[in-house]
């Protein structure tokens, strides 16, 4: 028997696959960005042009698209057509009457900057409440729950630094993340 892939994209995708088809309800984008919005903005008030909860929303949409870096994110976004950027909150610019996109450059600040444990539990929370499962609860067999580590590439320092620490807990059944935290 073949282990099982520890990378949760292909999960995330999958369980996204319905919500944002394209013959799903197009409002799932206006309601994830509602969520998002809800986040707090780490930059400084002067100067933003995007709010937080578009940015946000146009990167969740650019990496359940393939997008596996700010760079190809940002890539994303510049291709993305008028309507979605609408539909993800971008800014509406009137003097070339059109929708821009965050750059590259924002969103990886904006990203970096966020505080990930809300970002995280602000996305579980939306997902659990568009999870459309009618299992009933007194008929599922108690979940067996995973505990898994994880150090994120691409943050050890050159000198040889701690790097960022995740520790998740996730379910066998239905590889729900119930929850995930920076640990040292």
């Amino acid at each position: 028997m073949p282990a099982e892939q520890s990378c949760l994209i292909p999960v995330v995708v999958d369980r996204l696959a319905p919500v944002i088809a394209s013959d799903a309800d197009s409002r799932w984008a206006a309601d994830l960005r509602k969520q998002l919005a809800g986040i707090p903005d780490p930059r400084d008030r002067r100067g933003v042009r995007h709010p937080i909860g578009s940015i946000l929303a146009l990167a969740a949409a650019a990496v359940v698209a393939g997008a596996q870096s700010f760079t190809a994110i940002g890539e994303w976004a510049a291709d993305a057509p008028q309507s979605v950027l609408a539909a993800l909150g971008a800014r509406f610019d009137p003097r070339h009457a059109r929708y821009a996109a965050p750059d590259e450059a924002t969103v990886r600040r904006v990203a970096g900057r966020v505080d990930g444990d809300i970002l995280d539990d602000v996305i579980s929370s939306w997902l659990a409440h568009r999870d459309t499962s009618t299992t009933d609860p007194a008929e599922t067999p108690p979940a067996a729950i995973a505990v898994d580590g994880k150090s994120l590439r691409g943050t050890f320092a050159r000198t040889g630094g701690a790097g960022v620490h995740l520790l998740a807990a996730i379910t066998h059944n239905t590889a729900t993340v119930l929850g995930q935290r920076q640990v040292p």
